[in-house]
């Protein structure tokens, strides 16, 4: 047994199952239920759903096509094996694209998805199928925080090495084969330009145990309790509206990266992805100032309800919509459904950094990017 543990018998019978005749034959709701289980909240999870709601079944060969290919890949290389394929050639596409087509392209666009696609994929196999380790909290932590560049560069790399199964230059090219952007090409994916996120570079700074960058010089409350830990959370959007508003403000935060990572850690990585480094399409000063006025509310949400009450009422809100759009036509509704992945992805990620105890914060993350809504609810009651 490694450090880096995972069900890899579990996540192969699973692929086996989906990958078969059984799958072409099976009902829309179990092919729904069963790529949930196994992929998450992902393209190929809503590829399979929209199988069932578009009744489209004549492109389930592409399904099964697709869900063959994961297989082979772990098979062949293991599943940390697999995710690294899989995200180095999703990443090299997006970089060959914001490289020669720039941000503002739709091309961009889609392939930068592809890769945020991917590193959900990799939270959820994480985070339901790997062994509780230290290391592997570590690695779910990167998942987690979207950074596809330290991910690809640095982390996964250390991985296959510790297991000592380091991927050659031909096994990872396998990861740019059109078949992995099949469910993306299918669903036909919007370009909606205020979802869209930021370039990462490898090197930005991380907490050691893969949570955001947390300087000690700014920590000024005891954060081992629910209450300090809101307290602190105050003090920090504080400084970064101050540093937002003026353009200034003391050190630390006068350092951007500081501000990035805590406003990613207080409001999650794509909301502050979206407010610090917006699409150009979208990108100005009535933006900006949108985000820092949602800022001043999340300070008096926290002083009314505390850092999970906060969570909870943003997760409800959206979901509602979510369920009052389930009759629109099917583009809307994904669409709604795109932008409640990114309030989950949020919330999972404040939580996750936030919650004073690690086990209870990593099981709150878990029920929400495992969309298990009423059981986090049911949980946080008990807090």
């Amino acid at each position: 047994m490694t450090d880096y543990e995972i069900d890899t018998d579990d996540i192969l019978t699973r692929h086996r199952q989906l990958g078969g005749l059984k799958a072409l034959a099976s009902s829309a709701q179990k092919l729904t239920d069963r790529s949930f289980e196994l992929y998450g909240p992902t393209n190929l999870a809503d590829f399979a759903k929209w199988l069932g709601r578009a009744g489209n079944l004549a492109a389930k060969p592409q399904f099964v096509q697709v869900v063959q290919a994961n297989q082979q890949n772990i098979m062949a290389h293991g599943v940390y094996g697999w995710l690294q394929i899989v995200l180095t050639g999703a990443v090299y596409q997006y970089r060959r694209d914001l490289n020669m087509r720039g941000r503002s392209d739709d091309a961009t666009y889609l392939s930068r998805q592809h890769v945020d696609d991917v590193c959900r994929l990799g939270t959820h196999i994480v985070l339901n199928y790997g062994a509780p380790t230290v290391v592997n909290r570590r690695l779910l932590g990167h998942f987690m925080s979207g950074n596809y560049a330290r991910l690809v560069d640095h982390v996964l790399p250390k991985v296959g090495e510790s297991l000592g199964s380091e991927l050659p230059s031909d096994a990872l090219e396998q990861g740019a084969n059109p078949v992995f952007r099949l469910p993306q090409q299918t669903l036909q994916m919007t370009v909606v330009h205020e979802l869209d996120l930021r370039p990462m570079d490898a090197d930005e700074p991380i907490d050691h145990e893969g949570f955001a960058y947390w300087p000690d010089e700014i920590k000024q409350n005891d954060v081992s309790t629910s209450d300090g830990a809101t307290q602190q959370m105050i003090y920090e959007l504080t400084m970064i509206t101050r540093a937002l508003q003026e353009g200034s403000a003391p050190a630390p935060w006068d350092d951007a990266s500081v501000v990035r990572s805590r406003l990613e850690a207080t409001m999650g990585i794509a909301w502050a992805s979206q407010c610090l480094d917006p699409h150009p399409e979208i990108a100005s000063d009535e933006h900006t100032d949108m985000y820092i006025a949602e800022l001043i509310s999340r300070v008096e949400q926290l002083q009314e309800r505390g850092i999970i009450g906060a969570i909870s009422s943003d997760i409800f809100q959206t979901r509602q919509l979510v369920e009052e759009a389930a009759n629109d036509d099917p583009a809307t509704v994904m669409l709604y459904e795109r932008a409640l992945r990114q309030s989950v992805d949020n919330a999972a990620w404040v939580v996750f950094n936030w919650v004073p105890d690690i086990q209870t914060a990593g099981f709150l993350a878990q029920l929400l990017l495992d969309y298990q809504f009423d059981a986090f609810f049911a949980e946080v009651e008990k807090l």
